[in-house]
This record gives C-alpha cells, structure tokens and sequence, in this order.
C-alpha cells in the first residue's frame, strides 16, 4: 500500500508539473496594470495563507508548506512526506474612464512538495509563477505627420516569469527556527504591435527573455511557547535579460520582412532588497497572526515609461479557529480563517499609487488524518478611476490541497 501511495505521488507531481509548464503559455492576468515592469506580481501562498491576508512569516509548517517563511520548513512533522497543489479562478471588473468591462482568469499558484528527515531538518521544492503580463492595447488613433490619413495601433503582452525555488530549513535549541532559500527566475514575456493603415499592415513581434538567480533568509523564534516571532531576509539580484525581434509588413497581400534580430542583449532588470517582520499568538482556540513587508524599489534607480518605481510596503493581518485541531470528530477539526491585507505597490503613475486592498475568508477541512483541502476568497480592489487610470475589483477564490504521507518510517513488519 505504501509503494502505491508513493507511485500516486510521483504521477501526480508529473501531471501538474507538465500542466503548468503548458498554462504559463498562457495569459494568467487581463490587468492593464501587468503593461508595468515584468508584470502583476504573483503573491498566493499555499495552504491556509491565502484565507489569512497573506500572512505567514510567523506560521510553522503543521498545516503543511508554508512558503511566506523558509525557516518554517523546519517545522514540518517528522517522516512525513508533502505535496502541496495549488490553483485560483479570478473575476476581474474594470472600471475608468469609458470603460466598464469583466474579464476572468485561471492561474496555478504552486506545486511544491517537501519533507522533514527525522526531525533534523527540513527540505522542500517548488515551482510557481512569480510574475503574470496579460494585457491588450486595441484602436489607438493617430495621424500620420504631414497628412490628414489615420493609423490604428493595436498592442498585446503576454507571459511572465516562472520561480524554481529550494527551501532548507533548521531547528536550534528547539525555539529557533533557521531557513535559507535558493530561486531561480525565468520566463518570457512577449508583445505584439501592429500597426495598421488603408495601404499596409506593419507587425513588430518582440520577445524579452529574463533569467537570474535570488537567495533569501528567515528566521522564527518562538518565546513561552505562545509568541512566536518572524524575519525574512531577501538580497537584491539583477535578472539578465535578451530579446528576439521580428518586423514585418502586409502590403498587396504579400508579407516580407523588414528586420530580425536573435538574442540581443537589453537592459538588465533589478530586484530590490525585500526584509519583512511577522508575529502570531494563539488564545484558546483562535491564532492571530501579523506581517509587514518592506520592498526597496526605488534604490534599483530603475525607470519606466509609464511611471515610477517606488518602496513597496505591505501589511497582513489574519485571523483563524478551530475547536480541536487533534479531535477525531471532523467538523472539531475544521480551520476556519478571516484576513485583512493592503499592498501599497511599486508602481506610481501620474503622482498616484497603484495600492491594493484586500479582505478575504477561508476553511480549511480536513482529508483523511493528515490531508487537507483550503478554500478561501479574497474580495480586493486595485487602482483608482482618477486621472487616466483604470480600478479593478478582483475576486479570487483560492483551492488548495495539502497532501501528507508517512514515507521515511521503518517497516517493523514484512
């Protein structure tokens, strides 16, 4: 039974890998907002996160992977194997300006799998977008200089990158937690502007490929075993970047093209220094959990056309009960979970902040003795409708399935 149940695991972890790999073809956001630097960033965490404000610097691991700190790693139960599979739906409004249009989304959020070794430390592996670009520019008018003809400009990004990412994590004098981690970012991010007249058709097909490595610390440090303190710790890294680039025209129905280039070198892109402070607490049975995040932007001296990179700061706030976590009567088990979240964002146009606020509810029920499956929804709202600016109300629902399996304990029987 038991070589079975490992045979479901590595099929099932073959499946998702190859079933994400196949959906970052694709467009995994419709936000205008995504035209921006590398596009939306892609913050969803496994397990019970995302129904606590994505909060978790100060989280163990006894609900499974919990990615918001490295160091948690280390508190994952003892021989026992977990696989961690993630996925969203989003229903995205937009309003500003003349428009008023709905759009939706599906987008994985994880696969990760991990295991502690007999309680000396633990390891854990996963893959997830970390970026997502989906937006389309369509009917922009302009004259052509020194005539009274029009051209229609037509522009549509897609992609993002991906993150592989390995998590170490170790515990010291039984209330220290210690974790380092090792990501590797990579994707593509392609667009494409056409340019159309009475006369001719004018195609710029462009696609910029970025890659790079980051490394990050955490800390968790648990005092009266009822506090329990959290740090990260993620080091600045510059993705290289390359594109390829094609230019063609349409005229008399006959295509040719103008110019092509392969792997042209093109400005580097910074990621900044990101540190963040989380603190939880249980009284009974209800967990209150707290984050802060900092992200230095503005000492990457980047810019963009559209507006400025400046410090991101993030606050978590979340909430969860449950009668008995260990009782053998299963609705005594269920975790139920509230949370509160405000982004300020990165990016400053025309003087205004992109923020995003966010309020989001979930359960997580119980499979069998150590599974679980999380849902959660997040009502949020990102932007303004002042100057040229677009407001976007996402819903998001989250599911989750948290799958564990004793896999490194001895057989006592043949």
């Amino acid at each position: 039974m038991r070589s079975m149940n490992k045979k479901i695991y590595t099929v099932s972890l073959a499946i998702v890998f190859g079933w994400l790999s196949y959906s970052q073809t694709n467009n995994l956001t419709s936000s205008p907002y995504s035209l921006f630097g590398l596009g939306v960033e892609s913050n969803s965490g496994t397990g019970r996160n995302n129904g606590l404000g994505k909060t978790g610097i100060a989280l163990d691991a006894s609900y499974g992977l919990n990615l918001y700190n490295t160091a948690s790693i280390a508190t994952l139960p003892t021989d026992e194997f977990f696989l961690d599979v993630g996925g969203s739906i989003e229903l995205v409004n937009f309003s500003g300006g003349d428009i008023n249009e709905q759009q939706s989304n599906f987008n994985f959020t994880n696969v990760s799998f991990g295991f502690n070794d007999g309680g000396k430390y633990g390891i854990a592996f996963t893959l997830k977008p970390a970026t997502s670009v989906g937006y389309s520019l369509t009917g922009l008018q302009s004259n052509i200089e020194g005539s009274a003809e029009q051209f229609i400009t037509n522009i549509e990004g897609s992609g993002g990158l991906n993150e592989i990412r390995l998590d170490y994590g170790r515990t010291f004098f039984d209330n220290l937690n210690l974790g380092i981690k090792a990501s590797y970012l990579f994707g593509k991010i392609e667009e494409t502007e056409s340019i159309v007249t009475t006369n001719s058709y004018l195609e710029v097909n462009e696609i910029n490929y970025y890659r790079g490595g980051q490394i990050g610390l955490g800390a968790q440090y648990k005092l009266l075993d009822k506090h329990n303190f959290g740090f990260t710790l993620d080091f600045p890294t510059v993705l290289q970047g390359s594109k390829d680039e094609v230019i063609g025209k349409y005229s008399n129905l006959a295509y040719s093209v103008l110019e092509e280039t392969e792997d042209e070198d093109i400005d580097s892109f910074q990621m900044p220094l990101r540190f963040g402070f989380g603190y939880s607490t249980k009284i009974k049975n209800v967990m209150l959990t707290l984050d802060y995040s900092k992200n230095l932007w503005s000492t990457t001296n980047q810019s963009d056309a559209i507006g400025d990179y400046v410090d991101q700061n993030i606050y978590g706030f979340g909430a969860s009960y449950s009668v008995d976590p260990k009782s053998s009567k299963y609705w005594k088990r269920v975790d139920y979970r509230m949370g509160l979240n405000y982004n300020s964002g990165y990016l400053m146009v025309d003087d205004t902040k992109i923020d995003t606020y966010a309020a989001s509810i979930g359960i997580g029920l119980p499979l069998g003795k150590r599974s679980l499956l999380n849902v959660s929804y997040t009502l949020g709202k990102k932007g303004t409708t002042e100057s040229i600016l677009i407001k976007e109300y996402v819903n998001t629902l989250n599911i989750n399935i948290s799958l564990s399996d004793l896999w490194f304990q001895q057989r006592k029987y043949n």
